[in-house]
């Protein structure tokens, strides 16, 4: 191994900081990078994070604490430390006289008046090139990722009828199989086959087989969608992708067809609306709860083939897997497509996909909604719903007692890492009750292997829980008519069935007990 020289190794302290995380670039120990910085009179590193140049150079463009440290990955009070650190109180004098001049009346020129646009409506005018959109338009837009699952066996059908010798952008597609081996009869995996035939043929890599996981989860987990991205795809929870500050739709295979053949789909402009989320939720209460109290309040009707705007300081709080849950479940009340915004928080998960800064598109101050809506979560308790009755929601303290028989945690929805993280804390040294199944899904490959370095499966498995593959439903999910479920998702199919739906933790409380807890009594 060559031994960096004085010069690339102080430019490698500026860049890493650190003795230890030079050493991992080298794949050495801490202690020799220390021993070649003595031999070469190199100090330890001691200069700030973000220099003053830095700092005032970002203070001087935007004059605003939390746009600034959206640029370097921080919150808004973590850059005003910093500025207050370096004596950069005033506002920047530029923007000082860029206010002053908009007070002070012109009358040799005309007023313009100034369209207060959302982020939906800036986003698809972006993508389909047009200075601005309305709501009703008809937009002829190039998605930036276009996915589908099995369902590619019917888009590989349309595209064949097309004539179009080579897809469009190979790049800019992605393929998951996310449905289990076992779940498929051998006549669609048949029709698998051609479609694997088509990908090498084209050369597709972004193509994940059966064991990956759930389609948007993959998808995420391989950094193919990013803050401002338009997103094409099959799933049901294709929305989910919202949390990422990605506007995302869900269309037919036919229409991945489409894009596969011109690199083009129409899309109408939906109308927005805007729900802030205001006050800290209580223990035992998360996402799940949120949005099943929201389909409560909201219904379908209010929501169909709308776009919908989430803000407030609560989703600040929320962890990245908590916003997929609000953003993918939206589609449940018959949303068009979803967006929550880019924070600190989006940046910092990003990091793990993508080394980029991203400068988010905003919605304007007092852009124009269809409906705004402001909800309290404060006072929010554990929920429970009846699938069968979609508006029979209720707090779970009102269902306690009612006897459960099979329980199923993850598949489509809430099969992250913190979900089971969760239920394990909430199982561990105790045992599932003996006639309830429990049925845990993660919903990646990545989620399944990091549950089980962390000790979460065994903790599971020694519950008496059942842990088969990563992804959707399975044959597990099979049950007598006569039997009850409590799931995490609306994704088993399960007709007829008496069929309840509840966050992780009320699932895995009740999978102590056999029958409908109260989760607070376990947290």
């Amino acid at each position: 191994m060559k031994i960096p020289t004085k010069k690339e190794l102080i430019e490698l302290q500026k860049k890493y900081r650190t003795d230890k995380k030079i050493g991992e670039v080298f794949g050495v120990p801490g202690r020799l990078v220390a021993y070649w910085r003595s031999k070469k009179k190199i100090g330890p590193y001691n200069q700030p994070k973000y220099s003053r140049e830095k700092i005032t150079e970002l203070w001087e463009r935007f004059g605003n604490d939390k746009l600034a440290g959206l640029e370097l990955g921080i919150s808004g009070p973590g850059f005003r430390q910093w500025r207050i650190k370096y004596g950069l109180k005033n506002k920047p004098i530029r923007l000082k006289f860029e206010q002053l001049e908009l007070l002070l009346p012109d009358n040799n020129r005309k007023t313009k008046t100034t369209r207060k646009e959302t982020f939906i409506r800036k986003l698809l005018a972006k993508k389909a090139g047009l200075k601005t959109v309305d709501e009703g338009q008809v937009i002829d837009v190039a998605p930036d990722c276009a996915f589908i699952g099995v369902e590619a066996t019917l888009a590989l059908n349309y595209f064949k009828e097309m004539g179009v010798p080579r897809i469009w952008d190979k790049s800019k597609i992605a393929i998951v199989f996310d449905k289990p081996f076992f779940a498929l009869g051998c006549r669609n995996h048949a029709s698998l086959k051609s479609v694997r035939e088509f990908i090498k043929k084209h050369g597709i890599d972004r193509f994940y087989d059966i064991g990956w996981g759930v389609s948007h989860q993959v998808i995420t987990e391989q950094g193919l969608v990013l803050p401002n991205n338009l997103v094409l795809g099959t799933g049901s929870h294709t929305l989910a992708f919202g949390a990422l500050s990605a506007l995302a739709f869900e269309v037919s295979p036919m229409d991945i067809a489409s894009v596969w053949a011109t690199g083009r789909a129409w899309i109408k402009v939906p109308p927005t609306i805007k729900i802030i989320f205001k006050g800290t939720l209580a223990r035992g209460v998360g996402a799940k709860d949120i949005v099943l109290k929201l389909f409560h309040d909201f219904g379908t009707g209010k929501a169909n083939y709308r776009a919908i705007e989430f803000a407030g300081d609560t989703i600040s709080t929320m962890s990245i897997s908590q916003r997929f849950i609000i953003a993918g479940l939206t589609r449940d009340f018959n949303a068009k497509s979803v967006l929550l915004p880019f924070d600190a928080v989006t940046q910092k998960y990003l990091k793990k996909f993508s080394r980029q800064k991203f400068a988010p598109i905003t919605p304007d101050q007092d852009a124009r909604y269809e409906n705004e809506m402001e909800i309290d979560v404060s006072y929010l308790t554990p929920q429970i719903a009846s699938i069968d009755h979609q508006s029979h929601i209720k707090p779970v303290e009102e269902m306690v007692g009612k006897r459960i028989d099979l329980i199923v945690i993850g598949g489509c929805s809430h099969g992250t890492l913190a979900d089971i993280e969760q239920a394990a804390m909430i199982l561990r040294g105790r045992r599932a009750h003996r006639e309830t199944r429990v049925l845990i899904l993660p919903d990646s490959r990545n989620s399944y292997i990091e549950a089980i370095d962390k000790g979460y499966i065994k903790t599971l498995l020694e519950s008496g829980c059942i842990v088969p593959s990563s992804g959707y439903d399975s044959g597990l999910w099979m049950m007598a008519d006569a039997e009850r479920i409590l799931a995490t998702c609306n994704c088993s199919q399960q007709h007829g069935k008496e069929f309840y739906l509840g966050s992780p933790a009320t699932a895995a409380a009740s999978a102590l007990e056999g029958a409908i807890t109260d989760p607070r009594k376990y947290l």
